[in-house]
């Protein structure tokens, strides 16, 4: 009879592999737990103040937002004093105002009336009044052109009619340089 042949036994090689690949992920988890769990920098790493270094400025606040009006309660406008220059200085005018002069300067006035109704397009209810003055040179040249009162309280408005008055050729005052106040008045075409 034969004798029959059996394998030899494996001897736990297999079971020492796995037991070595179970210590390594034990290791590297451990590893990433020690990384990522230490929330603070080493003490080495950390920046150490000295009496020769400079301070750090620090940046003041801004300044609280300005207080706005209650937005259910219809305020009157404010009338503004805006100053605004152009041209030049004339310096102290003490010269006649013509007729001529104040009819071209009434004319200047009128042309402003476009600026108030392009205005008008985006605040059906925009009204009020400007005083302008203007200084006009010897030879008629604008001097200078300054809101000095203004109840309408639009800026774009506002620089719009001085435009009309600043850089301006008007006839010539008598006598030196003039100071003329005009006063204009904005009301909707329809409210009159």
């Amino acid at each position: 009879m034969p004798e029959s042949t059996t394998p030899p036994p494996k001897h736990g090689s297999s079971s020492a592999f796995i037991g070595a690949v179970i210590l390594m992920l034990l290791a590297m988890g451990g590893l990433l737990y020690w990384k990522f769990s230490s929330k603070e920098a080493p003490t080495a790493q950390l920046p150490v103040p000295s009496a020769t270094a400079a301070p750090t400025l620090e940046e003041a606040p801004p300044p609280p937002p300005p207080v706005e009006p209650d937005a259910g309660k219809e305020q009157e406008p404010a009338k503004k004093k805006v100053v605004a220059s152009g041209g030049g200085g004339c310096g102290t005018c003490s010269g006649e105002v013509p007729a001529q002069l104040k009819s071209a300067l009434a004319s200047a006035a009128n042309s402003a009336r476009g600026c108030y109704e392009r205005a008008l397009r985006q605040n059906a209810m925009l009204q009020g009044k400007m005083l302008v003055s203007v200084k006009v040179g010897t030879h008629g040249n604008s001097c200078s052109a300054n809101l000095l009162s203004d109840s309408l309280g639009d800026p774009a408005v506002a620089t719009c009619v001085l435009q009309k008055f600043r850089g301006g050729s008007f006839p010539p005052p008598k006598g030196g340089c003039a100071e003329v106040n005009v006063p204009i008045s904005f009301i909707p075409k329809t409210a009159k």
